[in-house]
């Protein structure tokens, strides 16, 4: 359920906090979540088209931003750009992503670098798909 909308600057992806994207997606999470994002912009078929193609095109680059993070040994960095990065797909309603990210936050605000490291190429594989899933 939408609660509230963040302000969105100019070359970014509008980010609507949920009521708890705090809890990590479990095992074997869906992919890609149509349904909800669906419902979340009331059917809005247009506006869906928009959020992908926007995301699309910033997530690498945020991933980027995260790597570069930790290949710095930034841990609290890079547990802030993965809170970024589940937001993002929680927004749009990438649930396994979303629950890689999430898990890769906690890692950084407990300075877990190797955590981090050993989630990472995770992440990667979890964008690919839910980019390949967003595609088709």
């Amino acid at each position: 359920p939408l609660e509230t909308s963040t302000p969105v600057k100019f070359g970014e992806a509008p980010v609507a906090q949920t009521a708890d994207t705090s809890k990590a997606a479990p095992a074997g999470a869906v992919i890609f979540d149509r349904e909800g994002l669906m419902k979340r912009i009331m059917g809005d078929e247009a506006l869906a088209g928009k959020l992908t193609n926007v995301f699309l095109a910033d997530m690498p680059v945020q991933i980027e931003k995260l790597k570069a993070a930790i290949i710095a040994g930034d841990s609290l960095l890079a547990g802030q750009q993965a809170h970024r990065i589940k937001g993002a797909a929680a927004n749009l309603g990438g649930m396994a992503l979303q629950g890689v990210a999430f898990s890769m936050e906690r890692a950084g605000k407990a300075g877990d670098l190797e955590a981090l490291r050993t989630l990472l190429p995770d992440l990667q594989k979890r964008f690919v798909e839910l980019k390949d899933a967003l595609e088709t």
